[in-house]
């Protein structure tokens, strides 16, 4: 414990948690993503506390890998915030560097530890400078995001009205953050585990879509958008495994 207070990352990560729980204190509960957003910044901190208390240097990237997933998770939750309003997008760019920040950091630290080392290297990521985060460039990805915007126009969608449309919205999400953080993971297994859980997700907001359909809060045309995005989602994602 008093070695990981050592780490930059440590503190910056906590600093990060400590602001996002503050931003999402006012949000509505009912939204799937401050769930996620907070349950996510916690478990940068507690796995990369978990991954220096292990003395082997497979198990350390193993665990760290895991705050490496959740810190991008983070990232596509403040994507989501914004789309939905629940955060101005000038503070999500704000936070979604110091995210990008600490992702760098966990990256170099990682590889710091492969030689068996308490020590941070340089931070590094190589990924091109316009992008925050190489989920980003990913068109399932960008097109998911597009199912939250056209989830969010529609009618009591910002409310959360009925069951129905919180079911679509937590599908909805699960959708974007499984990307962000299967294609931020190092193992074949766990990638193809997270993709296949955004896989699934799809699936699950298609039938709550056509369920929105069947109850009249959903008409044809916002059923057949929302049907193509999926359909579209659910092909490209096949292709990232």
């Amino acid at each position: 414990m008093f070695s990981l207070e050592k780490l930059k990352v440590y503190d910056k990560a906590l600093a990060s948690a400590a602001r996002l729980a503050q931003h999402s204190g006012s949000w509505d509960k009912r939204h799937a993503v401050v769930d996620h957003l907070l349950r996510a910044s916690e478990s940068v901190v507690l796995n990369l506390a978990e991954a220096a208390r292990l003395r082997s240097a497979g198990k350390r990237q193993h665990v760290l890998d895991y705050a490496i997933g959740s810190a991008l998770e983070c990232a596509a939750s403040l994507d989501v915030a914004s789309l939905k309003q629940l955060l101005c997008g000038e503070l999500a760019l704000r936070e979604k560097g110091v995210l990008c920040q600490v992702v760098r950091m966990l990256v170099g630290l990682r590889k710091a530890w492969a030689g068996e080392e308490f020590r941070e290297s340089p931070p590094s990521y190589g990924i091109p400078e316009d992008w925050l985060f190489a989920h980003e460039r990913l068109d399932a990805y960008r097109l998911s995001l597009d199912f939250i915007g056209w989830f969010h126009a529609l009618p009591g969608a910002a409310e959360l009205s009925s069951r129905l449309l919180r079911q679509v919205d937590k599908a909805g999400t699960s959708v974007v953050l499984n990307i962000a953080e299967g294609n931020g993971r190092y193992g074949p297994g766990d990638r193809r585990s997270m993709f296949d859980i955004a896989e699934a997700s799809v699936v699950k907001a298609g039938v709550y879509v056509e369920l929105c359909s069947r109850s009249g809060e959903v008409n044809a045309d916002q059923k057949r958008r929302a049907m193509e995005m999926l359909g579209r989602i659910a092909s490209m994602g096949r292709g990232l495994t």
